[in-house]
Order: structure tokens, then C-alpha cells, then sequence
């Protein structure tokens, strides 16, 4: 038996725990007024084209990139630290890259993978431990591939794509962190190249889009969706919304820089228009806030400002500019609400500043984790009840569990959602005892960040 997430339902049920955590969220309902950007501390190295990951105890992990010079890539790394606002240099990887990704595993290790090296492309990756502060070694990609885009699916895997076919052409692949190898996805639709350009992102119903194709991992193949209203091809960003939908926004193509916007609608599968942003923009980023707004900033063409998307009203509005203009820079939401945005092709290379929401989000607070019942038997269900302040019918619940007969901890992530929910045990689930180590609540559901808290919990399943 595996635990599964908030789909299927079929997790063992726990006894009763009590815990204390805090995270931050506001709710989507009510948006909030633009912000402001304040300075923070510079980067060690100047760079571009490099990757920031908020790891789980809240710092970023900055990767690679280019400083303009020779060697075209950088095997520097380094953290930026929230409490202080100040970056220090942490282990080199051991392959200079840029153009590459990095992802955030559900242990806490970051995957490093593909990208561009001094003498071409590459097919080697490596994990980050953020115990050690080093770069170790895992299995190599099936083929090189710069531009990458990779998710974290729901299943614990990584999905790794080209960004754009146009540019370079490869098979998307799988990253199993249990084996350390990957393995190509079978099924791609190979859809015409001018299409096949965008980043990937996860649905709220597991299956990943990417440009015009849907990934499904539950039979590992691709299948056509749509075509996107927008004439940006290249150097668009992709992004979740709170109501399920994808927002697509700039981008360059035949008749160079766009300002349209669309959006996806799983329940259709098709896009449509959202009207223009305020300004063209291409090679920019773009953030979901804690409270439903999406904040796009930079740029090529519009390297100076930012905006930010309202959902509730459909509608672009202008927030300050920033700083210190900037294009190919990175954006990371910290676990405080803020947002980090870090290098880029600017006038001043190695430095960043923080967007800082006009409302910070309210701390959410669990004070206890309640089940119905100590033991269960295969093909029953239990129920559970989580308390505290702050939380809505949206929280989500991540959990941390080792399984009967088993020596390494795994995770599911969104195995509840809302204060209150049944889990069934199917009739196949392993007899013996399962132990619940963690739990770690979210509002965002693809939002897998922040400390699990230790805890605990047993249960035994008979057959």
C-alpha cells in the first residue's frame, strides 16, 4: 500500500497528536493593494540564467548561471538568507551549468539537472543536501538538455521538458529520486515546434501543461490540449492560480514582444484570452502571492516594471517599479510573503531587492491533529479533524510516513485538504505498522515549502 494524496484518499488513519506549526497565508478572496520594493543584500557572484529554489527552512538556494564572462558557466553556488538579508557562499556544484533546473525534492534535497556547460550541453545532474551544504552526485539524464523546465509531480518524480523545441530538441524525461535515474516519458505527441515553447506547470488535478500538451503521470503519456490565443512563444512565464486556472503572459515570437495574456482552463482544455498586461514584456518572471495576485516583474523591453495581475477582477494593475531594472532574473516567494528577486542581465549584476506585499500574511497556526481511532482494518476508513487559527477549507496537509518493513521515510503530498476529511485504507494496504514522522501545512497547493513537524504517530493495519 502506498499514501496516496487527496484524490484517492487511501491512507491509514492516525492516532490522535497534537502539534504546533506556523506558516503564512491570506486568503484569495479579498486582493490586496500593490506593494513596494525595498533593497537587500547583493548576491557573491554576479549571475544570470541561473535557478533559486526556497528550500524548507527557508532560505534560497542559488545555482550556477553566467557572469557575463568567460567560462560561460558558473559552478558557484550560494544562500540567501531572509532573517538577515544577506547571500554566503555554500558548496560548488560539480558541473559548471546554466540554462539548467533545479527542483525541490519532497526529502529536502534539490535536483540539479541538464543545461548548458563551457563546452556545450550537458546530461549529468547532482542533488543538493542542505545538511551538508554539498553537491552530490546521481544518475545522468537519458540525453543533454539545455532549457530544461522541471516539476515535482504529485507522485514524488520529476518531469524534466525543453523549454522550446524551436531552440532545442529533446525527449521530456523522468527523475525517480527513490533510484536516482531517470528515464524517458514515453507518449510525447511531438506537436509542431513553433508550439512546443513554454514552461510547465501543475494542474490542480496532477497532469502538468506544457505549452499545447498535457502530461498525465498516471500512464506516463502526452496528449494535445490547445493552441495559446497569444502570439508570445518564447520567454513567457506560466502560472497556477488559486481557482485552478493557468495564466500565460509575454513572451516574443514572429512579431517580437507581447503584453497579451491567456488563460487555461482545465475543465475546457482550451485557452482563452485575458487581455493585455500593461506593458510587452519578455524574459521576466511572474509570482503567486499569498493573496491570489500574481506579481510580474521585469523583462526584456520593460526591464524597469512591475505589475501585478488581479484574478478576482480580471484585470493588470501597476505596482512601484523596480529598483534596479532587470531581465532573466530569478523571483522566489519567501515563507514570510515576500518575494526575492535575485540577478539577471541588468546594470548591476550581482545585485537583488524584496517585493514587499502591501499585507503581509496572517500566521497560520495547527494546535492539534485529531483521528477517531487508534487501529484499523483493511477496507474501512477513519476521519480527521485538524484545529488551530487561521486555517480555511483550502489548507493543505503534506505528511511524512515510513511504511511496514521499510527503512527510508517517503512523503505524500496534499493527502487532506481543509480542517476536516475521511481517508479510506484500501483492501491491498500492507498489514503491520505505519508511522506518521511529520506533518506540514500549506495554503497554496503547489506550494510544497516549509519544515515538516516532527511527530509521532502509529498505526497498525490488519488485514
Amino acid at each position: 500500500m502506498k499514501l496516496t494524496g487527496k484524490k484517492l484518499r487511501r491512507l491509514p488513519r492516525l492516532p490522535v497528536l497534537s502539534l504546533l506549526v506556523a506558516v503564512v497565508y491570506t486568503s484569495s478572496a479579498v486582493a490586496q493593494a500593490p506593494g513596494l520594493f525595498i533593497p537587500t543584500g547583493n548576491m557573491t557572484t554576479p549571475r544570470s540564467y541561473h535557478t533559486a529554489t526556497l528550500l524548507l527552512n527557508g532560505k534560497v538556494l542559488i545555482t550556477g548561471g553566467s557572469d557575463g564572462h568567460s567560462p560561460y558557466s558558473l559552478a558557484s553556488a550560494e544562500l540567501y538568507d531572509p532573517e538577515t538579508g544577506t547571500f554566503s557562499a555554500t558548496g560548488d556544484m560539480r558541473t559548471p551549468r546554466a540554462f539548467h533546473s533545479a527542483t525541490l525534492l519532497p526529502n529536502g534535497r534539490v535536483l540539479i539537472a541538464g543545461g548548458f556547460v563551457p563546452d556545450g550541453y550537458t546530461a549529468t545532474a547532482e542533488v543538493y543536501d542542505p545538511s551538508t551544504g554539498t553537491f552530490i552526485g546521481t544518475g545522468n539524464m537519458v540525453k543533454p538538455m539545455p532549457f530544461g523546465t522541471a516539476t515535482l509531480l504529485k507522485n514524488g518524480k520529476v518531469l524534466i521538458s525543453v523549454l522550446c523545441s524551436d531552440w532545442f530538441s529533446a525527449e521530456p524525461e523522468l527523475y525517480d529520486p527513490l533510484t536516482g535515474t531517470f528515464s524517458s516519458a514515453e507518449g510525447h505527441t511531438d506537436t509542431k515546434p513553433h508550439y512546443s515553447c513554454g514552461p510547465a506547470i501543475e494542474l490542480a488535478n496532477g497532469k502538468v501543461l506544457i505549452a499545447s500538451e498535457l502530461f498525465d503521470p498516471a500512464t506516463d503519456t502526452f496528449s494535445f490540449t490547445s493552441y495559446r490565443n497569444g502570439i508570445g512563444s518564447y520567454d513567457t512565464t506560466a502560472t497556477l492560480l488559486t481557482n485552478g486556472k493557468v495564466l500565460v503572459a509575454g513572451g516574443s515570437g514572429d512579431f517580437g514582444f507581447s503584453a497579451n495574456a491567456d488563460l487555461y482552463d482545465p475543465s475546457t482544455g482550451r485557452f482563452f484570452a485575458a487581455g493585455n498586461m500593461i506593458r510587452a514584456r519578455a524574459g521576466h518572471t511572474a509570482t503567486l502571492l499569498r493573496d491570489g495576485m500574481v506579481l510580474i516583474t521585469g523583462g526584456y523591453v520593460s526591464a524597469s516594471s512591475a505589475e501585478l495581475y488581479d484574478p478576482v477582477n480580471a484585470i493588470f494593475v501597476s505596482t512601484g517599479d523596480m529598483l534596479i531594472p532587470r531581465a532573466r532574473h530569478t523571483a522566489t516567494l519567501l515563507m514570510d510573503g515576500r518575494v526575492l528577486m535575485a540577478g539577471g542581465t541588468t546594470p548591476d549584476f550581482p545585485s537583488a531587492q524584496l517585493y514587499v506585499p502591501s499585507a503581509l500574511p496572517a500566521r497560520v497556526v495547527v494546535s492539534d491533529l485529531r483521528f477517531d481511532r487508534t487501529s484499523v482494518v483493511a477496507g474501512s476508513a477513519y476521519s480527521v479533524t485538524v484545529s488551530g487559527s487561521n486555517l480555511t477549507p483550502q489548507t493543505f496537509f503534506d505528511v511524512r510516513f515510513l511504511s511496514p518493513g521499510k527503512t527510508a521515510s517517503d512523503a505524500v503530498l496534499n493527502w487532506q485538504e481543509g480542517i476536516a476529511a475521511s481517508h479510506g485504507v484500501p483492501l491491498d494496504a500492507a498489514p503491520g505498522i505505519w508511522t506518521i514522522s511529520g506533518v506540514r501545512p500549506h495554503q497554496i497547493e503547489t506550494d510544497h515549502t516549509g519544515d515538516f513537524v516532527p511527530v509521532s504517530a502509529t498505526i497498525t493495519v490488519s488485514p
